[in-house]
């Protein structure tokens, strides 16, 4: 085992291991996956792999966060430029739905394991849930103060973006990622915000069926 040549820092282990479950999972699915195809893959041993997750189960919820928190960092780059609140919530929308059909893992478990991946990612209080309220609040606080001053108002909307976004990557529809993320966009901001608040913002790009 390569783990007998020297001492690891702790995070290295853990994302070997993190890489090595994502790399397993591709290939064999969730419902296959154990601790020792994953230890064997990382090269190191499964006393080693129960020191950083004491559990199947705590290995598979730790690798679906880790993923969403990459898909994150690309829907915050995406965001980032624009200060209109549907331009940046569209852009947001677009990136997500992009990097989640692209992803190898949940490409695979869409298509061939979705009862394993609709708990982690449909289930209130989950962590791609909770992750993906967070991020969507943070986008609406920072460009729109008439909606940031009620919080409760932020969470519901959030909320709602939240599943949406969860619905379409789970069950894609016919239309393209483009013409999704500008229809729901600004469905969604104009509901949201009040008239004049609404009004400022760039209107949604007219599609030609």
């Amino acid at each position: 085992m390569s783990e007998q040549r020297g001492h690891l820092p702790e995070p290295t282990v853990r994302e070997r291991l993190l890489d090595a479950a994502l790399e397993t999972a591709t290939i064999n699915g969730l419902a296959k996956l154990s601790v020792g195809d994953v230890a064997r893959r990382a090269e190191l041993s499964r006393q080693t792999l129960y020191r950083y997750f004491p559990s199947r189960d705590a290995l598979v919820s730790e690798l679906v966060v880790s993923e969403t928190a990459k898909l994150i960092e690309q829907v915050l780059g995406a965001a980032l430029p624009h200060q209109d609140p549907r331009d940046a919530l569209e852009a947001a929308l677009l990136a997500a739905l992009r990097a989640t059909r692209d992803h190898p893992l949940l490409d695979r478990l869409l298509r061939t394991e979705p009862e394993a991946l609709l708990p982690l990612l449909t289930t209130e209080g989950s962590p791609v849930m909770v992750q993906v309220r967070a991020i969507v609040e943070m986008i609406l606080i920072e460009r729109t103060p008439d909606l940031a001053a009620d919080p409760v108002e932020v969470r519901r909307f959030a909320d709602v973006v939240a599943r949406l976004l969860i619905s379409y990557a789970i069950s894609a529809p016919d239309d393209p990622p483009e013409v999704v993320a500008a229809f729901v966009s600004s469905f969604l901001i104009n509901g949201a915000l009040p008239p004049e608040a609404a009004a400022t913002s760039t209107p949604a790009p007219e599609v030609t069926p």
